[in-house]
């Protein structure tokens, strides 16, 4: 079996239960526990509660591993811890009662709290220290949600905040590790990455939450809140991208991605982009234990079936990919190219229907007796391909990449 010890964060897997309804107070959070996660993330003090999840197209999706996610129109209440000292009992409970193995972080203050005005700075401040001395393993700067970096038409410099709140927070508390998770709306998120490591972030968490419009044609019938958290599997290369081009920049410290994390794939990809944790936040609270049960297990399986003896050979083992060179980024173009160019129409297979002359830009296929024909002047551009209802165009292009890739590696 894989091992999934993450030695740089000494955490016991790489995932992290993320700040959700899941992680919502004591009781939310030890039923998120059971299944045993890295770590969990603590929901910020003075949340609220409620308000329901939509997940679409529908439920299955989300349970099949591809999926969109908003905040919903169920009924929201006040959170019932009403003081500081009422939320660090909570921590002292959950400390208490916790698998020793398993992290506990508490996300501090909220941008809401930057937007009201007032002495925030102060009440963060009071809120680190506190937290601390009720025994959190770590403290979490939350700066992904929605509309960060432009709130109630306030506009904030993103990069100078959370540089200002990460050294303000590590100050207040030294040796304890702060975690900074980044927004990717708005902002540059390779600039946002670097002002928190620079100004000492344990870890960063850079994870895909946008403000969104989403809505039925019908649209009275939509149980979607507009401009609510949006998100799911569409964001899943965003992120991708993301960890990969800090990683290939030379940000050496740990990450904690997330965004669109409904299924072992995304997961995998998250952590085999060059991030040492993977963030589990719309699954767990939308789907449950059992669903965030399952990702983990279909996670290490995954890593047995393909050879991944641990984290360490994991970890970023896709950036090979990212960081190709143009010689070998060139040879794959052209050895995919030339099978495009050189596969012929399988005649029992063609139902005639016209999809690949449609899609063909350079006049070289044309549908006869109603048959699909290649002309010379065909460059291999390979659209005909991808539209191809019934595989009368057809090459296995995933192992002509990977012979060719292998080839100049």
């Amino acid at each position: 079996m894989a091992d999934m010890y993450v030695e740089s964060l000494d955490m016991i897997n790489p995932f992290v239960i993320a700040s959700s309804p899941a992680t919502q107070g004591a009781r939310n959070l030890l039923k998120s526990a059971v299944v045993q996660p890295g770590a969990l993330v603590l929901r910020n003090f003075g949340h609220g509660s409620g308000g329901g999840s939509f997940t679409g197209p529908d439920a299955q999706s989300m349970y099949k591993g591809n999926a969109f996610h908003s905040h919903a129109v169920g009924t929201q209440i006040k959170d019932s811890i009403e003081t500081l000292e009422q939320y660090c009992d909570e921590v002292r409970r959950i400390k208490k009662e916790l698998d020793k193995d398993i992290k506990l972080w508490v996300s501090v203050g909220h941008y809401s709290d930057i937007v009201k005005g007032g002495d925030w700075e102060t009440d963060w401040l009071r809120q680190a220290k506190e937290l601390r001395l009720a025994g959190a393993d770590a403290l979490e700067l939350h700066f992904n949600t929605p509309g960060v970096a432009v709130a109630k038409d306030r506009t904030f410099n993103y990069y100078q905040l959370v540089s200002h709140c990460t050294k303000l927070i590590k100050d207040a508390v030294p040796g304890m590790p702060v975690m900074v998770k980044l927004a990717v709306e708005g902002c540059d998120p390779l600039t946002a990455i670097r002002q928190a490591v620079a100004a000492g972030a344990s870890a960063v968490g850079p994870t895909a939450r946008w403000k969104g419009f989403y809505f039925d044609l019908d649209w009275k019938r939509t149980q979607a809140r507009p401009g609510s958290g949006y998100g799911g599997t569409q964001a899943t290369p965003i992120i991708c991208y993301t960890v990969a081009e800090a990683r290939s920049k030379g940000i050496e410290t740990p990450m904690y991605a997330g965004g669109g994390v409904f299924s072992a794939t995304q997961a995998l990809q998250i952590l085999m982009s060059g991030s040492q944790c993977v963030q589990v936040g719309a699954l767990a609270c939308s789907g449950g234990t059992g669903a965030v049960k399952n990702l983990m297990k279909e996670t290490s399986e995954w890593m047995d079936r393909n050879g991944y003896a641990d984290m360490k050979a994991l970890c970023g083992d896709a950036l090979k990919l990212f960081n190709m060179s143009k010689e070998t980024a060139d040879n794959r173009t052209k050895k995919l190219g030339d099978s495009y160019r050189s596969a012929a129409v399988d005649n029992g297979k063609c139902v005639g229907c016209g999809r690949c002359s449609d899609v063909c830009w350079h006049d070289s296929i044309h549908i006869e007796n109603r048959k699909a024909v290649k002309q010379p002047s065909c460059i291999g551009c390979g659209y005909c391909f991808q539209v191809c209802p019934t595989g009368a165009l057809k090459v296995d292009a995933g192992s002509i990449l990977k012979a060719a890739f292998e080839e100049m590696c």
